[in-house]
Order: C-alpha cells, then structure tokens, then sequence
C-alpha cells in the first residue's frame, strides 16, 4: 500500500509482520532450514523483520508528512510481501521433501499456531534496542559462520537441490538488505518520535486482536418512527391498487428505504392481501432477463421448466403463465437505472398482462429520477426520523437499551452526536457500535472530538463510517475490506467468506482453543455487532454505502472490474475481480472488448486473489489461462470454466501458494487433473456437488486440505485418505480392498461432520474400534451399521447422528446415558427400527432436532421441547405426545409431518386449547403436513385456517 503524504503511519505493517513472524519463524521451520542449510539466511531475515517492527510500532499515528517517507513505507509493505512469499514457497519445498518420501505430513507453517510476536514495549531506549539486535545478529554470523555451515550441510541432497538454495539464498539476502536499508530511512525520520514514545497504540491494537470481541449492540427487534409510514403506504397498496401500479419510495442512503421495505412487506395485512410477496434487490446492474429470472424462482414450482431456457420471450411466457390470476406484490430494492425505460417496459410486460386487479410493483431508490420514470403515483418521500424516536433508536445502538438513563455525561455527548446524524440510520447504527464498544467517558469523548473533525457534509456519511472503520482491530480491517472484491448486493455465505478469508492469512489462531474456521466466524459476528454486516436468514448483506466504503479503504489493494467500465488499475493490486453479470444474458457476449481491458492490466506477477462473477466470464479463457500463468502468487482462484477446460486451468497454476480454488458450475464428470495432487498448500477445493468427478491417484498428497466440495463419490474414491488429516467434512466408504479401511480415519482428528458407508465391510468391534473415533468432536453419520457400530464410539462432544439402515432395535451403549454423549443436540434415523433412544428420559431433554424417516416398527413417540420435528413415511406411527406446557412448542421453528397415515394423537395440536393463540407455536417459521388423515383437525385452529393440505 502507498500511503499518502498528510495521512498516518497505521498499524497495517506491523500487523503484517506480525502474521508473517508468527506463521513461518517456527520451531518447524526452523528444524527444516537447519536440515537444508538455509538457517542462517532465515534468521538474518527474522531478526531484521523485529526490528523493522519495532520501528513501525513507535511510529504508528505518527503524521506522514513528505513523500520520500510515505514512498518508504510503501516500499516496506511490498518487502513483507515478498518476504512473506519466499517463506511461504519455502514451506511448499518442505511439505513436498516429507510427502515424496513418506516420512508423514504436517500442516504447513503457516496454519500452525505460531510464536506470538506481539510487539513488546517500547520505552525510551528503543531506537538503540534495534540497533544493539542488529549488531548482535552481525557478531553472530561472523563468529559462528563456519560452524554453522557445518552443521548445516544437508544429509540428503534431495532434500533441496542446490540451485534452487542458492536462488533462496539470494532472494532471501535480497529482502534482508532492502528492509535493513528501507527500515533506516523511516526510523531515520521518526527517530525522534521513537526516542521519547512509551507504549505504542499498535500495541493496543494487537491487544484487542488477542481479545476475543464479543461485545454485541442487542438492538430491539422493532422499526423505530415508521409505523406512520407502514400504515400509509400499505394503504396506498392495499386499496389504490391496480394492474400498473407502480409507487416509488425515494430518500438518501442510509437513511432506511429498505427497512422500511422490510416492514412492509412482513406486515400481516400484506400476507394476507396478496397470494405471493416477491422481493428482489436490483442494485446497479439492471437487466430484465436477470430480473425475470429471480421472479421465476419465487413463482415457478420447478425449476427446470426455465432453467435452460435463453430465450427472454419465453422466459415471459413461462412467468405470465405463473402469475396469471395471481394478486402480487413485488419489490424492487435498491434501484439505480435511470438512463434508458426500455429495459423496464420489458420487465413490466407480462406483469400488466396478468389481468388481475390489486398488483402492485414498490421499488426503493436514491434517485428521484429513477421514481420519475417507474412511477405510476407520486414517489413515497423518507427522510430521517424525528429526533424523540432516533434518539430511542440511537441509545438502543450505543447502550444497548433504548430506555438507558444513566450516565448524565455518556447521555450528553451522545445527543450532541445523534444530533449531527441528521436521522440517518445507518450511520446511528455505526456509530452507535462504535462507542458501545467503551462506554467510558474517556472513550465517547475521544469519538467526538474526531467526530468534530469530520465536518461532513449533510448527505455524506462515508466519512462517519470511516471512523467506525478506523476504530476496527486491524484484522477486521483487512476481512472488511477485503470483501470490496464482491459485486454490489452480494449474498455472503459464512463459512465461504471465512474460507477466502483464510487463504489470505487474515485468520489467526487464538489461545482459546477453538479452529480457525469457528474463529473467522467469530471475526463475521463482530462485522455484524459493529454494523458492517447485516444477518438475513441464512446469509449475510452490506448496505451499498458500507461496499463503497470498502471499495475506499482498500483502493491500493484491491480492483474491481465491473462490465465494460475501464477503471485505472493500480500496478501493485494484489487482489482482483471481474464481474460479468449484467453480460449474462448477452447473445454476443463481447469477448474482445473485455479481452483488450484485461491485457492492459500490467503487472499482475504478484496478484493474490482472482475472483470472477457471472457465468459469462466462461468465454474470457484465454485471459484466464494467462493470469494464471503469470499469477506466480496467486493464492485464490474462482472462475467460471467449462469441464473440457479445467486441466488447461490446472495445469497453468503455480502450486506454491495456493489456497482456494473454486471451479463454478461443473456439472459434466470430468476427470480432475493429477497436477492438482501437487498442490500441497491449498485448502479449499469447490468442484461442485453435482458431477462426479474422476479422482487421481495421490489426491492424499493434499495435506493442508479443509474443505472438499464436491460428490460423495468424490470423498468415497480417495485413496489413503487417512493423510488428509486436517479434512473437516469427509463421506467415507469402508472397503475391503486397498487404503480404504476404516483405519485411515484414525489420525482424522479435525473431522466435523463424518459419513460412514458400508460398515458391513467391518468384521469386527476391534476394527471399528481402530477408527478411534472416541477422539474425534465430530458430527457421526454412520450408515447400515450391525454390530460394529459399538466400535465407533463417538467422541463425548458428539453434537449430530444420522443413521441409516440400522437393524438391531437395540441403540448402541454408549448413547444408553447422556454422560457418554452430553452434547448430542441432533438426531436423524432412516430406514431404522424402533429404538430405545426414542424412550430414553436420559438422551431426550438433550436434543434440540429430530429427524425420524421410514421408522416403520414405531407406534408411539415421545417428544419433548425442540427446534425442529421431522416425521416423514411412518406408516405405524400412531401417537407423537409429550407434555401439554407452552414449553412444548415455544421454541420449535420446524414441524414437517408427512405420510403417517395413522397418527392420530399429536399433543403440541392437542393442547392448544390450554393457552393463546399469542403464545403458541411463537417461533414457527416452517410448517408442512400432508398424507396424515387423522389430524386434519388442526385447521380448526385459527392460526391455520388458511392453510391448505400438501
């Protein structure tokens, strides 16, 4: 990153050798580089990277106040780079010496918790500390530079041939002169700064790094100051409708148009007016195709009548056929097209022709031109709310309690800065984050002295949220700003983001014993607690102005090509994405004018991070095969590529340093190439779940892999399986022939979430036994277990069974007491006998989910209080009873019951009589009944009058 002369020295470089320090100057990689003879080139590095830390601490804050310093820190930052690839490329040359000799594998480097490098104080002598450390790493070469050579030369020259030491050995020596060099001309300027500064605010900073933030801003579940709002345009919808209308709802970003929305559409009078609500978030890229096509997905019972279909004609035809005589609603979040109606006409085509009174179209938007083209009525105008009810919202954000009186002087600032908010709630719920973080005086008062540095403008609140950003540890920083990559409106799955997240080596082990995945999620919720991300469901969203802000901070890293629009490319990007969408649909895709953007982007040796949208970005091949030739640092990659092209990709990679690779919308069987088993980095590897895929032999040499995405015939044809130790999820089939018993999964230690397939290749107890899954804190999904399922006692944290095909009506011992299994929370048994489970007061109360299917043997069932209840093909099944208390059904989300023709005794249905329609069943969100005859009384309840039998 370039830093700008009249900004600040911040805490990004010393985080970054921090995080480089950590993962490689290990123990491990100390024992290596002794064995090849490189010891003392790596610790000459070492040694020159704390210095240069050290430097960076004391100067962190500091004004950067001419142009050959702001061009030194650039220059350092692309140093740490370097270095941090040389060390990485070395790990790879590890990794690769133990597996071609079979000598057992270990993660890399860089996935193991590392020495914390956390800068240590830096007091008043500091200046000469670094200058003592570095005259004793110049005595220690000189005086021990024979000796060391000896003991350092290889046994095995096989181990790392010659030329390729000595091409380390320089690089190395390279990078050591040029910090050693860059870190005098900035301590050479700031040494004044260094001489006279006491602990450092980057040393704060790491604090809260090594601190796990759970602070949490418990907003009430409410819409503050827009039930005015609600009623008005609910009426608007509900009595003004007619076959066009169209009404526009207009104000300034951030200011609630969505949430308003939102309150609209989950209104009961709205459920209860229209047959079906449709929401869709248009963003920049309007393109009726695509807008039809989501429609079709909320209105087409199966997908495959439209899916392949290319043709926009027909598309209309196949969604007018769907809505006719249907009353809708529809709306259209976040538009922006405002130049050209002939897209829009297109789109409200089949619409109007639907001939039913009482549709309607709502659409949010910035601009009064786009209102002034769509509207059929005049545009709905929101501005901010009232100062009572934004100062009930914005305590809510900064106390976590809208009713806090306490703390006259937290009280006092904090009108003074909800005042200067002007209604937006956005920015309320930023800032408001912000100083819920600290509620001490010291900390508000600090926030508004920056506060009144800012003097925003009225409609500008980027730089608001530009001070809740700075206030992030720097490792939420770079997982905010990293996200900049994404489209506009991109849904976010969690575990996806935190996988990109640890390719990047943003996501750092903590002491408190948990993986990196739970805590790159960790690192989401505190997004989501500090009002960068919004939950919605099962997946997460940034509001269009927290994107831009993203798109702000990380400008020196990180690119967007978005369309045909040709932005200036900064030479140093490190992370890139190309977004295709709005060409999706495009008959004549526009190949070459892509492809002339694309060449122009110079150099690109060192990007990290390749992302592509759009499925149409399968035709730009040839640019494709070329970043990944000339993309030697290449860390990431996710591309859309046809089957017939996934070995020329493959085989174009570097594999040193790969850690993500993700292939989109395989679904042909293709043969995965056998370059991808020399990839001993790469952690991710998403081929798809709907091809089944050829395996290579020595797919085990993938010893760093996490998450395999792919068929369970992908899983199942692994060989030797039992080498991809740090594996999370695996479907195993136990065969008879080859690496494929049920010991390879003895060392599998991280599995969460395991499937086993024919146990009856198994012989005997002590077999299953060998599987040692007594060690393993793992979701257990064993499938036609006999006797030996007693061997595969599960670990005692077991939170999820599912078996299949289990004949014995005898449950295995160890789930006779809930002391062997005190966290199961889920289970799931199919095709099974009754089991004594089913009656055990020890295991019941434990469980949170219950899956039963094709239980044929079970009469009655006993429940007690759950989340979800599955009941499917339970032909004998004539009672489901448990206590009659409201505690029964308070907390269950998921009731599906089908096919139980005899089921005549269901007691959450049964005891509704004994409290109100208002307390029962207060969570459900999913509820499905069909082919159960006996209770279809349940529709005399009120709550389901209106429900039909499926």
């Amino acid at each position: 990153m370039m830093w700008l002369v009249g900004s600040v020295v911040d805490a990004a470089i010393g985080c970054l050798v921090q995080s480089i320090l950590g993962s490689f100057f290990t123990e491990q990689m100390e024992a290596w580089t002794h064995e090849i003879g490189l010891a003392e080139d790596i610790k000459k590095l070492e040694f020159e990277m704390m210095a240069v830390e050290r430097v960076l601490a004391a100067a962190e804050g500091r004004s950067i106040d001419s142009k050959p310093l702001a061009e030194s820190l650039g220059s350092l930052r692309e140093l740490l780079y370097d270095a941090e690839d040389v060390m990485d490329e070395l790990d790879y040359h590890r990794l690769k010496h133990q597996i071609e000799k079979g000598e057992g594998c270990s993660a890399a480097a860089g996935n193991n918790p590392g020495t914390n490098y956390a800068a240590s104080s830096i007091s008043s002598s500091a200046y000469q500390l670094i200058c003592s450390a570095r005259q004793k790493i110049t005595s220690w070469i000189s005086s021990d530079r024979k000796r060391k050579r000896e003991e350092e030369e290889p046994t095995d020259s096989t181990m790392l041939p010659l030329e390729i030491k000595c091409d380390f050995s320089k690089r190395i020596n390279r990078i050591v002169n040029s910090l050693q060099k860059t870190g005098n001309s900035v301590s050479g300027v700031l040494q004044l700064e260094i001489s006279s500064r006491g602990l450092t605010s980057n040393q704060r900073h790491i604090m809260a790094r090594n601190t796990r933030l759970t602070t949490s801003v418990p907003i009430e579940p409410k819409v503050y100051g827009r039930d005015a709002d609600r009623d008005r345009i609910i009426e608007m919808l509900i009595n003004e409708g007619s076959s066009d209308l169209v009404l526009p709802i207009v104000g300034i970003g951030g200011i609630g148009k969505t949430t308003l929305a939102r309150f609209v559409y989950r209104d009961q009078r709205i459920i209860d007016h229209f047959d079906f609500q449709i929401w869709i978030c248009v963003s920049t890229n309007f393109n009726e195709e695509r807008l039809t096509l989501e429609i079709l997905e909320h209105v087409c019972k199966d997908r495959q009548d439209y899916r392949d279909v290319t043709n926009f004609n027909v598309l209309q035809e196949i969604l007018l056929k769907n809505i006719r005589g249907k009353r809708f609603l529809i709306i259209l979040d976040d538009m922006w097209e405002d130049r050209d109606s002939s897209g829009w006409d297109k789109l409200l085509a089949p619409l109007k022709c639907n001939q039913v009174t009482g549709c309607v179209v709502l659409a949010t938007t910035r601009r009064n031109s786009v209102a002034q083209m769509i509207g059929t009525v005049n545009e709905f105008q929101i501005s901010g709310l009232d100062e009572k009810e934004f100062w009930l919202f914005f305590k809510a954000c900064a106390f976590g309690n809208e009713a806090y009186e306490d703390q006259p002087s937290l009280q006092s600032i904090g009108q003074k800065i909800a005042k200067a908010l002007k209604g937006c709630l956005l920015a309320a719920r930023s800032v408001g984050a912000l100083l819920n973080r600290d509620v001490s005086y010291e900390h508000w008062r600090t926030v508004q002295d920056k506060w009144k540095s800012l003097q925003v403008k009225d409609d500008d609140i980027i730089p608001i949220l530009k001070l809740s950003y700075d206030y992030l540890p720097f490792h939420l920083q770079c997982c905010f700003s990293y996200c900049s990559l994404f489209p506009e409106d991109h849904r976010f799955y969690g575990e996806t983001l935190v996988q990109a997240w640890l390719s990047q080596n943003f996501v750092q082990y903590e002491d408190t014993g948990t993986g990196l995945e739970e805590t790159g999620l960790q690192y989401l919720a505190n997004l989501v607690d500090f009002g960068f991300f919004q939950k919605v469901g099962s997946h997460y969203v940034m509001h269009d102005l927290m994107h831009e802000l993203a798109e702000q901070v990380s400008s020196n890293e990180c690119a967007k090509i978005n369309g045909l629009q040709r932005n200036v490319i900064p030479p140093n990007i490190r992370h890139l994405s190309i977004i295709t969408t709005c060409h999706d649909n495009d008959l004549d895709f526009p190949i070459e004018q892509f492809e002339e953007i694309l060449q122009k982007i110079r150099p690109f040796q060192k990007l990290r991070s390749l992302m592509f949208f759009g499925q149409s970005s399968i035709n730009l091949l040839k640019s494709i095969l070329t970043f990944c030739k000339e993309a030697k640092c290449l860390r990431l990659l996710r591309v859309y590529v046809s089957s017939a092209d996934i070995n020329s990709v493959q085989n174009s990679l570097n594999p040193y340093h790969l850690r993500y690779l993700e292939f989109i919308d395989v679904y042909e069987n293709v043969v995965l190439p056998r370059a991808l088993t020399s990839f001993y980095h790469l952690q991710v590897l998403n081929v798809g779940i709907y091809g089944s895929h050829d395996v290579p032999t020595s797919m085990n040499n993938l010893v760093n892999l996490r998450h395999l995405i792919a068929h369970d015939k992908v899983h199942r044809a692994i060989a030797g399986v039992g080498n991809m130790a740090s594996l999370q999820e695996l479907k195993f089939k136990v065969q008879t022939v080859g690496s494929f018993g049920i010991g390879q999964l003895r060392s599998m230690n991280n599995l969460v979430t395991l499937g086993i397939s024919h146990l009856e290749n198994v012989k005997t107890r002590d077999e299953a036994s060998g599987a040692r899954l007594i060690d393993k804190d793992v979701c257990l999904e064993p499938d036609r277990s006999k006797d030996v399922l007693e061997g595969l006692r599960p670990h005692h944290n077991l939170k999820t069974l599912s078996i299949t095909g289990y004949s014995d009506p005898n449950s295995p011992t160890w789930l006779s007491s809930n002391l062997s299994v005190i966290s199961l929370q889920s289970i799931h048994l199919e095709n099974c006998r009754e089991w004594q489970i089913l009656r055990s007061p020890e295991i019941l109360p434990l469980l949170r989910r219950l899956k039963l299917v094709k239980m044929s043997n079970l009469v009655e069932l006993s429940i007690p209080s759950l989340e979800e209840l599955v009941l499917i093909e339970m032909p004998k099944l004539e009672k489901c009873i448990g206590s009659s208390r409201i505690e029964l059904t308070a907390d269950l989300r998921v009731l599906i019951i089908k096919d139980c023709p005899q089921l005549n005794e269901f007691t959450p249905f049964q005891s509704y009589s004994s409290f109100g329609a208002e307390q029962w069943f207060p969570s459900l969100t999913e509820l499905t009944i069909g082919c159960c005859p006996h209770i279809r009384w349940y529709q005399q309840i009120p709550l389901f009058r209106t429900l039909k039998d499926v």
